[in-house]
């Protein structure tokens, strides 16, 4: 499929704001294992879905308290990006890896 110019701008946008919560991830949690994302630019931004994965460890639980946290900062990154979530909550998700 060929990404018109919104498309592409829109990508890139999203491209710095996902970096941006990987980088935060990376610093803040040891457990941090990657970031992916789903999206469908017809229904964006309520298609988005940012997915952060964690080591399966007895620390998953203080991980999982500060989602609600970086669901904010995705919210707060995209918004000076012009881009804005109507919940945040449904956008971000911690989960934990079951094969490590």
């Amino acid at each position: 499929m060929k990404h018109s110019k919104t498309t592409k701008k829109l990508s890139s946008k999203l491209d710095t704001v996902l970096e941006k919560i990987k980088t935060l991830s990376n610093e803040e949690f040891t457990s941090f294992i990657d970031l992916s994302f789903t999206v469908q630019f017809d229904q964006f931004p309520g298609s988005l879905l940012v997915t952060c994965q964690f080591k399966n460890d007895e620390n998953f639980d203080t991980v999982k308290a500060k989602e609600n946290t970086y669901q904010k900062t995705l919210h707060k990154l995209l918004f000076k990006q012009g881009i804005v979530l109507k919940n945040p909550s449904q956008n971000l998700a911690f989960t934990k890896s079951d094969s490590l």
